[in-house]
């Protein structure tokens, strides 16, 4: 089998077991408010779809292209929970969040591509911690 062939099945799975396990039941973030920043505009509904399937609230900030950085102050300090795609949002940004989730001990993951699937791990990563 070749390289090529095992990433291209490695991904298919990976992606079937991301998919299942969104809508596991069991992996749930009941009423834990989550913060998405970053992402492409277009994709915003499906990330509140996907964080509200698990039970969780969802909050959102663009990472600096239009929103305020003082709000992503605010946003940060009223989330339990942060994801964070680091690809599309600015270096200070990038820097207060890291910073931020470091001093209060707040959950947060870093997704380097904006994706629905990243968003996935994200929360599978979430859940498990």
């Amino acid at each position: 089998m070749s390289d090529e062939l095992r990433r291209r099945e490695a991904s298919a799975t990976e992606a079937a077991l991301v998919a299942a396990a969104a809508d596991d039941p069991t992996a749930r973030l009941d009423d834990l408010a989550v913060l998405c920043v970053g992402g492409r505009a277009g994709s915003v509904p499906i990330y509140r779809q996907l964080i509200e399937r698990t039970g969780g609230r969802f909050l959102h900030h663009d990472g600096g292209e239009e929103d305020k950085s003082a709000h992503l102050d605010a946003t940060l300090a009223a989330a339990d929970l942060v994801i964070c795609q680091t690809g599309c949002i600015s270096h200070d940004a990038y820097w207060r969040v890291k910073d931020h989730c470091k001093r209060t001990g707040k959950q947060c993951v870093f997704v380097e591509t904006p994706s629905s699937a990243g968003i996935k791990r994200a929360l599978l990563t979430l859940v498990a911690q």
